[in-house]
């Protein structure tokens, strides 16, 4: 074999059959078809048990009636509206129903908004919630590690972000949000008042 005689393709295609004089006869083809159609039956069945099997997944976490996410197993109460609601009122809401009903300490002041620490460890924990307990890749290894590492460490720098006027329905600024705010005397070239 010379370099000239080289193809790195390999032969050519054959792709009227001729170079196979056994497939000639229709009982030839016809046998050949019969395993093509055996081939794909397979493969539809083994498509067909996995859709099925996805569809079981599915019908545990997808309310079959208007296709809405069900709440996980875990999840004691019912979960707080994070659609089409203004997500952080509406789950600081749920949350003094759900988590501090009674105990005033542990509500969140309606003045958060005014904190911004205070809304900014919201934001994370109403959203770390969500992902825990009302999302398709929620699990209840997530939802413990919430209750057991997020909860009590947002309930630890709660007070710390809200002076206690707040919790008694009074709001009072805090010393952090006035010390980079301009006083109202002030023009663009003076500095803002400690």
């Amino acid at each position: 074999m010379t370099t000239d005689d080289f193809d790195p393709l390999g032969p050519p295609l054959d792709f009227f059959g001729t170079s196979a004089p056994n497939q000639d006869t229709p009982a030839a083809e016809l046998e050949t078809v019969r395993r093509e159609l055996a081939t794909l039956r397979d493969v539809v069945a083994q498509q067909h048990r996995a859709i099925e099997a996805i569809d079981g997944v599915l019908a545990k976490l997808v309310d079959g009636r208007d296709g809405n996410l069900l709440p996980a197993a875990w999840c004691y109460h019912d979960p707080p509206p994070m659609k089409e609601v203004d997500i952080l009122p509406t789950w600081v809401a749920w949350w003094n129903l759900r988590y501090a009903p009674l105990e005033h300490n542990k509500r969140i002041p309606y003045c958060w908004p005014e904190h911004p620490g205070l809304a900014a460890e919201i934001a994370t924990l109403a959203f770390t919630w969500q992902k825990a307990f009302n999302d398709v890749k929620a699990n209840s290894d997530a939802a413990q590690m919430w209750h057991d590492r997020w909860l009590p460490g947002f309930l630890q720098r709660l007070r710390t972000w809200v002076p206690t006027d707040c919790f008694d329905g009074t709001h009072k600024e805090d010393r952090s949000s006035t010390l980079h705010r301009p006083t109202p005397s002030s023009n663009s070239s003076q500095a803002y008042a400690p």
